[in-house]
């Protein structure tokens, strides 16, 4: 079977295109991950003039790119040339099986529900987040899509969340939820509601209340959240990884947050990455595609709501 083709929107982040460049190159030679580069086709051969490596990637052309502090959804209809927005679309028409962004989430968000839609029973996909913590690691759903959800919407992010675990590897995700404490009942009204709904919809999987030093020590599969707290708890890890790193203690986990609910595989990375870290994220993209994670989600999904 042929390895998934990845579309890589070069134009995205902070050091694009030139990281972005460099990291696709990287994954490249030393894995042999397909990419097609996305942007402006000028400043993508000046980067890999740069490199050394004139042509050495197919490029789709792109001639507008979306900034950070644009609104997404109005940028996105002002812009139909804009590289994030063409690389959803070439994963929509079959031309890549992935695609990822290192620009802005929201942009990327809406680029790849206005390309692919919604999964059938998705009200709101999620971004899932893959934290360095037990093997294969722990699944933190939402990571930033949505700041304000219901219960009901949360069961919606574990079930993702369970799908995307299972593509991993795990038979049987242990399911938490992040509370500010392990006993039943604790938290706001919110997570109370959600302790019953989540133990009501998810029986056994579900093991009740996790805080966040168990998260660390992996006492949880599948952690669930609504994004804004997801959010937080994600930037202080990846805080916490820089200081380690600037220590010689270790370095940020690789890698990019998966788009989960959509119908396609939509992965976006840090607005900071460099080169290693967007080679992490195509060869994640390519894990990502070859298990067809948006297929299990969107079939974990046919008889609930997100």
């Amino acid at each position: 079977m042929d390895r998934p083709v990845i579309a890589l929107d070069a134009m995205g982040g902070d050091h694009a295109p030139d990281a972005v460049v460099a990291g696709a190159l990287r994954a490249i030679d030393e894995h042999g991950v397909r990419v097609v580069l996305v942007g402006r086709p000028e400043a993508i051969e000046a980067s890999l003039r740069a490199c050394g490596r004139a042509g050495a990637i197919d490029v789709a052309p792109a001639a507008d790119v979306i900034a950070m502090d644009e609104e997404p959804a109005l940028a996105l209809r002002a812009k139909p040339d804009a590289s994030v927005r063409v690389a959803a679309g070439l994963v929509a028409s079959g031309r890549a099986q992935a695609m990822v962004s290192a620009g802005s989430t929201g942009a990327t968000m809406a680029a790849g529900l206005f390309a692919l839609g919604r999964a059938d029973g998705v009200r709101r996909p999620a971004v899932g987040a893959l934290l360095p913590f037990g093997s294969p690691g722990t699944v933190l759903v939402d990571a930033g899509a949505t700041a304000d959800v219901t219960a009901e919407q949360l069961l919606g992010h574990a079930r993702m969340g369970i799908a995307y675990a299972q593509a991993l590897g795990v038979a049987a995700p242990r399911v938490a939820l992040l509370n500010i404490g392990a006993e039943p009942g604790k938290g706001n009204a919110l997570a109370r509601e959600a302790q019953d709904v989540l133990a009501a919809g998810l029986g056994r999987a579900f093991t009740g209340n996790v805080e966040p030093d168990a998260v660390v020590a992996g006492a949880a599969d599948v952690v669930v959240t609504d994004g804004f707290t997801g959010n937080v708890f994600l930037k202080t890890v990846e805080a916490l990884a820089a200081l380690d790193a600037r220590d010689g203690q270790g370095g940020a986990h690789g890698g990019a947050a998966v788009l989960l609910g959509v119908k396609g595989n939509v992965l976006v990375a840090h607005g900071a990455a460099r080169a290693a870290e967007i080679a992490a994220a195509l060869r994640m993209a390519e894990r990502v595609a070859a298990d067809g994670l948006a297929e299990r989600v969107a079939t974990a999904m046919a008889e609930g709501t997100a």
